[in-house]
């Protein structure tokens, strides 16, 4: 309660107010977006730090270890896995006809823009497939910057919220950890002008919400998995770059549904919640059966199976 409590102030204080502070649009082109959003991404590290000193705790349990038996394929795996399940989801929506496999400057909130024109290419003119290509392969290498944007997340949601909800035996600790996640960024879109949007503020809340819980799956399982934050660190930001820049950059609407991209797009996207939670409850069973019907022990911290099924 008082890391909800620190969250919602510093939210308040360190994004409105520093919001209104800083005068974004004076930086050029892209960063008038990227800074301010890095700005807010740190509330949530200004609660965690809050709730630490409140409540007298370390900062041992965080974890910015590089090394260890799993950190590795953890890393790859958040690294990835924003490509490979946007090939699946994305793509099964342009074969199927629900959007269409295009270079659109329509999207929210970069434009047109994309990481590649750090390096001075552009995508227009080039073939649909060779574009997104080109388009994919910066955002993966963009991720590795932007998860100086990411770390002030998951400071807070993973290196602190996630392991408080296992200590107190909360039921679904991974689903809470999720939605609160989502529910975080709602003020967000719901203050963002008409402009920001692709669909009205009902569609992309609830659609991001459901995408943030079917994603916490997968970050936690990363976090504790590793006992590191770093692979939850780098699939936030892979996820942003790569499904903000890369997909949605080329995922224009059907015009039979009347531009409302999100229910083919984000409904798609949402259905990865149900896999992402049978799958982990899986591996998790079977980690608990190699340990002799035990609940598994996974960095420091000890917790049922069965909490991610619930």
């Amino acid at each position: 309660m008082v890391f909800i409590g620190a969250l919602v102030v510093t939210t308040f204080i360190w994004d409105y107010w520093l919001w209104r502070l800083i005068p974004w649009r004076a930086f050029p082109t892209v960063a008038s977006w990227l800074v301010p959003t890095a700005v807010m991404a740190y509330s949530p590290a200004m609660a965690a730090l809050v709730a630490r000193v409140t409540l007298q705790e370390g900062i041992k349990d965080v974890s910015f270890r590089f090394r260890g038996a799993w950190i590795a394929q953890a890393i790859l795996i958040g690294w990835l896995w924003p490509a490979l399940s946007g090939c699946i989801v994305y793509g099964t929506s342009w074969i199927l006809g629900f959007t269409r496999f295009e270079w659109t400057s329509a999207g929210y909130p970069y434009s047109g823009w994309g990481p590649e024109s750090l390096v001075g290419l552009s995508v227009v003119g080039m073939s649909t497939t060779v574009a997104f290509v080109v388009r994919l392969t910066a955002c993966l290498l963009f991720s590795l910057v932007l998860c100086a944007q990411t770390l002030g997340e998951e400071l807070g949601w993973r290196g602190y919220m996630l392991t408080r909800l296992f200590d107190a035996k909360i039921p679904a600790p991974v689903f809470w950890n999720g939605l609160v996640w989502g529910l975080w960024h709602i003020p967000f879109i719901a203050s963002a002008s008409n402009g920001q949007l692709r669909e009205s503020r009902w569609i992309s809340g609830s659609f991001f919400v459901a995408g943030a819980i079917a994603a916490a799956y997968l970050l936690s399982y990363l976090r504790l998995r590793s006992g590191s934050i770093w692979p939850a660190v780098l699939a936030h930001a892979s996820a942003n770059a790569v499904f903000g820049l890369a997909f949605d950059g080329f995922t224009a609407a059907n015009p039979l549904l009347e531009g409302r991209t999100s229910f083919a797009e984000r409904g798609f996207t949402g259905a990865r919640a149900p896999v992402s939670a049978s799958t982990l409850g899986r591996q998790l069973l079977a980690e608990s059966v190699a340990h002799g019907g035990q609940p598994p022990l996974i960095a420091g911290v000890q917790y049922r199976t069965t909490c991610f099924y619930t």
